[in-house]
């Protein structure tokens, strides 16, 4: 029955493997995207509270770093201009108080979730934080308590701005640590799928059902090819496709490098074997 089935040329056959290839690859399921890992680390917490409190204390700083800036550029701005009365200097020596009060308490409270790798680096973090804390207490205190100091809300009035503006940044702080935790864990994940992935398409040919595959893929071009043999096509009993199948699996091993022993034994032409190249004065052997 087979041999009335028109070959396959290997130009056929390399497309049966290459159909017989992607084949394979779509049986293992489609390369993993980064985007399916982005919930793979377990969360307590569902996003939107995460979300809500990140925004809650942002408003929070908001509202404690507003009465301390203003202090801060105040008692700043006036100390600098005792001793220097240059305008612009003084505003800017104003602002730069604000920044490494205020917002040096944010900045080294928010370096601590990504630089704070070190005993060395965190201990040099938290002294600036503190640092920046001191001058943003300080500099309350005395511009806000004379004349109020038996005032107990002057007092919190004047402490606890510094003092929210230090606790919040480490909340944002450990939102964005438990942040990045989360991403790293996600990217670990998928680097770990993705590498399998290329593992196991990178070798198709150890895939346990490759056979099978190159096999069916062998048989449809087959079919294709002898689509007018319809009648032969479908008298073709399993061991009948086997047996073509197996045709072309053997058909590009049908050379076979004679010795020049068994050449010469069956009068045939001695196969080509170079010689090295030599020179000995008189010419090139």
């Amino acid at each position: 029955m087979i041999e009335s089935l028109r070959p396959l040329t290997q130009d056929e056959r390399q497309d049966a493997y290459d159909a017989a290839q992607d084949a394979v690859i779509r049986s293992i399921g489609p390369r993993p995207e980064r985007s399916q890992f982005t919930q793979h680390a377990e969360n307590p917490f569902p996003p939107a509270v995460t979300r809500l409190i990140t925004v809650l204390c942002l408003m929070l700083l908001a509202a404690a770093f507003t009465p301390s800036a203003i202090r801060l550029y105040t008692i700043g701005s006036k100390t600098f201009g005792q001793t220097i009365s240059n305008t612009a200097a003084v505003r800017l020596v104003g602002l730069a108080t604000v920044l490494s009060a205020e917002t040096g308490q944010v900045v080294f409270s928010l370096a601590l979730a990504t630089l704070g790798t070190t005993r060395s680096e965190r201990n040099l973090l938290y002294t600036s934080a503190l640092i920046a804390t001191l001058i943003a207490l300080v500099g309350n205190v005395q511009l806000a308590l004379p004349g109020h100091t038996g005032s107990p809300f002057a007092w919190f009035e004047a402490i606890a701005p510094p003092l929210l503006v230090l606790s919040t940044s480490y909340v944002l702080k450990g939102q964005m640590l438990d942040s990045i935790q989360h991403r790293h864990a996600n990217e670990q994940a998928y680097k770990q799928a993705l590498n399998e992935w290329q593992d196991r398409t990178r070798a198709v040919e150890d895939h346990p059902r490759w056979s099978q595959f190159y096999a069916n893929a062998i048989r449809d071009l087959l079919r294709k090819k002898n689509s007018r043999r319809k009648e032969s096509l479908n008298n073709m009993t399993v061991a009948d496709w086997r047996a073509a199948v197996y045709r072309e699996l053997r058909a590009e091993s049908w050379y076979e490098e004679p010795s020049p022993e068994r050449a010469k034994a069956a009068g045939q032409p001695v196969p080509f074997s170079p010689v090295a190249v030599s020179s000995n004065g008189n010419g090139y052997h």
